[in-house]
């Protein structure tokens, strides 16, 4: 996993999955390709989210990064890379940043309809 920021603004976690030649399995928008552990982190530090996974496990995450090598099916907040790297490590296909990002618009949907509503409120007391 790498931390990096969408135009410099918006921060986010990279995932893939680390293969034993030292390259990496990314899902990005092109597709889900191998690439140079460099471009992976771009420069920056890296860390590994599962740190005791048995060495079956690690085989078994990159059979499965291996065999979806080619796919383009990438989709935000469908089957981004942080969906992709715990489906090859768990079998799950689930992105906690998805998940906080849907939260934090429900939040922020709720936080607009209590304002309106008491904005209603008010202009009612008001009229009468």
């Amino acid at each position: 996993m790498v931390s990096r920021s969408f135009l410099g603004l918006v921060p986010y976690r990279h995932y893939g999955i680390e293969l034993p030649d030292g390259t990496m399995v990314e899902n990005s928008p092109p597709g889900i390709r191998i690439v140079g552990y460099a471009g992976f982190a771009r420069g920056r530090p890296t860390q590994v989210t599962n740190p005791g996974a048995s060495p079956a496990e690690r085989d078994l995450a990159v059979q499965r990064a291996l065999s979806r090598v080619g796919e383009r099916r990438y989709s935000l907040t469908g089957n981004n890379c942080e969906h992709f790297a715990n489906w090859c490590a768990t079998g799950i296909a689930i992105s906690q940043q998805v998940i906080a990002w849907i939260a934090s618009l429900v939040r922020i949907a709720f936080a607009a309809a209590a304002t309106a509503f008491v904005f209603a409120l008010a202009q009612a007391a008001t009229a009468e």
